[in-house]
């Protein structure tokens, strides 16, 4: 079990460059987001995500700290690498899913013009621009660019909104999906390119209820996100080794309510404050949309 999340949990990640590909133009549709809006929409992603994401930082290099500390080895970061840090443009060791971060704000910066050409000239901005982009993941740029190391599954699920919001042709707008797919098997690891496209195919084909249960986990996912690293191996390493093996999973099941006790606390103190504070600021009159597309 333990290796079966060690090899196929990392794949969540692309599962969130499709969710967050389709749901932030669909959240951006919903707020009559134009142009003129462009830094306002900057501005209100970076109230919702960066100071949570400075909190969690210092917490990873205060535990760093403290467990080199009892170590007795030297911390690793210094003044340079932990300015860079606040900027996403250098990754805590001990807290090394920071990187999707930078990705994700790559992401905003493109999609806040993108999406006005979606709206306004859907042919074509997805012709002319998944066929460029696809090129420009092939060549040297992607070195220096993080998202076009990913922007194909966040395509995808830019494509899954326009075909669930039917936002242009919807054959081209199927065409354009089963090329992209076609593109992430043929480029990347199979099982990134299969949870990209159940993902897109979950989100346009399921039509039952929620699930209640999972709301929780949905809600705190963010915090979970920053902290489970940091706080959750640091426990598994500290208590293992006093651990009889046969008893690992519930070793494995403590932490995961640790942490999520913990990322619970997060949220709400840390991340649902700014959240709300991100949500005051608005592009207009916006359309009536569910509680879910607030983000």
């Amino acid at each position: 079990m333990f290796k079966i999340f060690h090899s196929y949990g990392k794949y969540g990640v692309n599962i969130f460059f499709v969710i967050s590909g389709f749901i932030i133009p669909l959240s951006m549709d919903k707020a009559k987001y134009s142009i003129k809006y462009y830094f306002r929409f900057l501005y209100k992603r970076a109230i919702r995500l960066h100071p949570p994401y400075l909190i969690a930082l210092a917490l990873t290099l205060l535990l760093t700290a403290l467990a080199n500390r009892v170590k007795h080895i030297a911390f690793p970061e210094n003044l340079t690498s932990i300015i860079q840090s606040c900027f996403y443009l250098h990754i805590p060791t001990d807290n090394p899913v920071f990187w999707t971060l930078q990705v994700e704000a790559e992401y905003y910066i493109f999609i806040a013009g993108f999406f006005v050409l979606l709206k306004n000239f859907p042919k074509a901005a997805l012709c002319i621009g998944i066929i460029t982009l696809m090129f420009l993941t092939r060549t040297e740029i992607a070195k220096h660019i993080s998202l076009l190391n990913y922007i194909i599954f966040f395509l995808i699920g830019v494509v899954g909104y326009m075909i669930y919001n039917k936002t242009g042709s919807f054959v081209l707008n199927i065409i354009c999906l089963l090329s992209l797919v076609i593109f992430s098997f043929t480029f990347y690891e199979i099982a990134a390119s299969v949870a990209s496209l159940l993902t897109v195919a979950f989100i346009l084909l399921y039509k039952g209820p929620g699930n209640k249960f999972l709301d929780p986990f949905g809600e705190i996912s963010y915090s979970l996100y920053l902290i489970h690293f940091p706080i959750g191996v640091k426990l598994l390493n500290l208590t293992y080794n006093h651990v009889n093996p046969r008893y690992y999973i519930f070793l494995f099941v403590i932490t995961l309510a640790v942490v999520s006790g913990f990322a619970w606390l997060f949220w709400k103190f840390v991340e649902k404050p700014f959240g709300d504070l991100s949500n005051k600021i608005k592009y207009g009159e916006s359309k009536k949309s569910p509680k879910s597309l607030v983000v």
